[in-house]
């Protein structure tokens, strides 16, 4: 259809009088226009009524409806257009962050994975180097994100606003992580710098102290969980709390740790402390106690006097110290408040260290401000930061690879009349006290000796025990107490211990199999398959090494023993005693030279299963030979979350756990 056009038309004048006007126009339809008057003419008042009647012709028209399309159209667009550009912007923001954090992640990788490196001047260096790589790629991945206009517009988006958020969070994590890491590693340089022989920097002991409690309260908060985050995100985001969960858990440990040191080298004032060499060639719980020495520190510097035997320590009548009931019957027979040797058959080293403070006391009349028993394991570990050591009555250097040769052994070889036994006796505290004495005069490092030792008290090696409650629970926290629930009262303990009067442990290995079944009422069935080998040759020679005492044994080399199968706390099992906050049962050993005995014990655990969970910790015993452990796990009336079996060379706790459900 043709536009319609008026005769007489003036220019632009379809476009003068609003959209209505313009498409009776375009659309041909014919339309007139009242004659306006004269310019100077009087012209009429507008009344109500032709207001209303020019709002009405201007509603009858498109003019609002299309304008406001098109406007929404035209700003949906923009909007489009605006959230596309900060997408893509966005992304590559992210994607440049992430570059850069991965290059701080691989550093940090290479630290976690060589963890030796830590442990030498050189390795901290290059550590420095990596942490100092690793903030330059937590830094400019955080300046990106956080100075992100476009990250900043997404962030008011539903659900993208809160990955935005989720990596915003995951990089400002890391940027804190990397920088609590260089200031850490400063402080353990300067710690390492300034300590020297067996003088320790106290004020640079402060000063990491003060470090590690900063770290942990910036760290801790970290673990923030992937909530509502999605796809890569959400698992960079759980990777790098499970990390967080990891290094919190250690400087926890380190807190105790820098807890107890101070006082422990006499910030507080001169400190007194039992040292308790226990041989594992003569187990009890832990080996038995044949030597000592006394260490003494006081303002940071520490040292160790001449080494004894417990001969020198014996006492007529026991210390006055109260067993619990439990440990009364299972080793009151033994006499462990008044022989020396018997001290350690409890499995509890906070009861031994107690009871060996009473006799010291009672045989000296000093007292002591801790106990530390320390076996040929923690000597090898000690010696590997020291350095081969020279000790009287031993005629070749004392170094790690062979002192656990030297002294459960070789030296038995040495001295093979019973008459000379007391030369011996005094070797494994005077290993230590070499090796203490070596430190003044020789270069060590300070960091690679707390890992040492650290790897000493995983295994049960090293244990301490301090008269101070505060001071017992910071070792309770560093994992050095020797308390079987520390762990949780859920824990298994397996010991062999001696019961002939000879050194016949260097030849005896052990291997355990646990089978746990679940019934359907959450009820836990433990049944224990032990096996002890007995290694020594047949006619082995000398006697007080091979036997027989005539009271236990009485063939050469019989090994007659008990196994003490610590179950979790409520558990029943024939002939259970409450021991150690344990339930304790036992089994009689008897097994000639050359062959190999099996023993069986099982307890019931009621109402094991709690909400949902199960779980094991497993403690070994610190003899010299780890001892073989698998595990088989059954529920036939549940789903079970967790491992169907496990094996290991028990050196180090183990814990296992389960999820259970119907």
């Amino acid at each position: 259809m043709e536009p319609y056009e008026h005769r007489r038309q003036r220019p632009l004048h379809r476009y003068r009088y609003g959209w209505g006007h313009y498409v009776q126009h375009r659309d041909g339809e014919r339309h007139g226009h009242r004659r306006r008057a004269h310019r100077h003419s009087t012209k009429p008042q507008a009344t109500p009524a032709d207001a209303i009647r020019r709002s009405r012709r201007f509603l009858r028209g498109r003019w609002p409806a299309e304008i406001g399309k098109q406007v929404g159209i035209g700003l949906a667009l923009a909007l489009g257009i605006a959230f596309a550009v900060c997408a893509v912007l966005g992304v590559l923001t992210i994607l440049q962050a992430r570059h850069d954090l991965r290059g701080a992640q691989s550093e940090a990788t290479a630290i976690a994975t060589d963890r030796n490196q830590l442990f030498t001047a050189a390795g901290r260096a290059r550590a420095a180097t990596r942490i100092e790589a690793m903030q330059k790629g937590a830094d400019s991945a955080a300046q990106l994100v956080d100075s992100s206009l476009p990250l900043r517009v997404l962030s008011w988006i539903p659900l993208v606003g809160q990955q935005v958020t989720g990596v915003v969070q995951l990089v400002d994590d890391f940027d804190v992580t990397s920088h609590q890491a260089g200031t850490l590693l400063a402080s353990v340089n300067t710690l390492v710098a300034v300590s020297h022989g067996t003088s320790v920097s106290l004020p640079a002991l402060d000063i990491l102290d003060l470090r590690v409690h900063q770290a942990v309260i910036a760290l801790r908060p970290l673990n923030r969980g992937s909530g509502l985050l999605i796809g890569p995100i959400a698992s960079a985001r759980d990777s790098f709390d499970k990390q967080i969960v990891k290094v919190d858990s250690l400087l926890a440990t380190g807190q105790h740790l820098l807890d107890y040191v101070g006082p422990f080298l006499g910030t507080q004032g001169p400190r007194t402390y039992l040292i308790a060499g226990e041989n594992n060639a003569e187990m009890r719980d832990q080996g038995a106690v044949l030597s000592w020495a006394v260490l003494t520190a006081d303002n940071g510097t520490f040292s160790v006097s001449k080494a004894q035997s417990v001969g020198k320590l014996a006492i007529r009548r026991p210390a006055p110290y109260p067993l619990p009931p439990g440990t009364a019957s299972a080793f009151g027979a033994l006499q462990p408040t008044r022989v020396w040797q018997s001290v350690n058959a409890t499995g509890s080293f906070p009861l031994s260290g107690a009871v060996m403070a009473a006799m010291y006391h009672q045989r000296t009349g000093k007292s002591v401000d801790g106990v530390i028993g320390v076996d040929v394991v923690t000597l090898r570990h000690l010696l590997e930061v020291t350095g081969p050591v020279f000790v009287p009555g031993i005629p070749a250097a004392v170094r790690a690879h062979n002192v656990e040769y030297v002294l459960l052994h070789g030296l038995y070889l040495l001295y093979p009349a019973g008459w000379e036994q007391g030369l011996r006796h005094d070797e494994v505290a005077a290993v230590a006290k070499a090796a203490v004495d070596h430190m003044k005069a020789h270069h060590y490092d300070l960091a690679y000796l707390v890992d040492q030792l650290a790897k000493s008290t995983r295994g049960r090696h090293l244990l301490v025990w301090s008269r101070f409650s505060r001071l017992e629970s910071a070792v309770f926290g560093f994992g050095a107490s020797g308390s079987l629930v520390d762990g949780g009262t859920s824990a298994i303990h397996l010991a062999i211990q001696s019961a002939v009067a000879a050194k016949l442990d260097w030849y005896i290995h052990t291997a355990v199999t646990y089978r746990v079944l679940v019934d359907q009422n959450g009820t836990a069935t433990i049944s224990a398959k032990i096996v002890v080998a007995n290694t020594a040759p047949p006619n082995g020679r000398p006697h007080y090494v091979f036997g027989p005492d005539h009271i236990n044994s009485f063939v050469r080399g019989q090994y007659v023993g008990r196994l003490d199968l610590w179950f979790p706390r409520h558990a029943i099992t024939p002939g259970g005693l409450a021991e150690s906050g344990l339930t304790l049962a036992r089994a009689e050993v008897n097994v000639l030279p050359g062959h190999v005995g099996t023993y069986y014990l099982v307890a019931v655990v009621p109402n094991a299963v709690k909400n949902g969970r199960y779980q094991l910790h497993f403690i070994p015993q610190s003899t010299l030979f780890a001892q073989a452990t698998k595990v088989v796990f059954s529920a036939p009336s549940w789903s079970v979350g967790g491992p169907a079996s496990a094996t290991w060379l028990a050196n180090d706790p183990v814990m296992l756990r389960w999820t259970l459900s119907h």
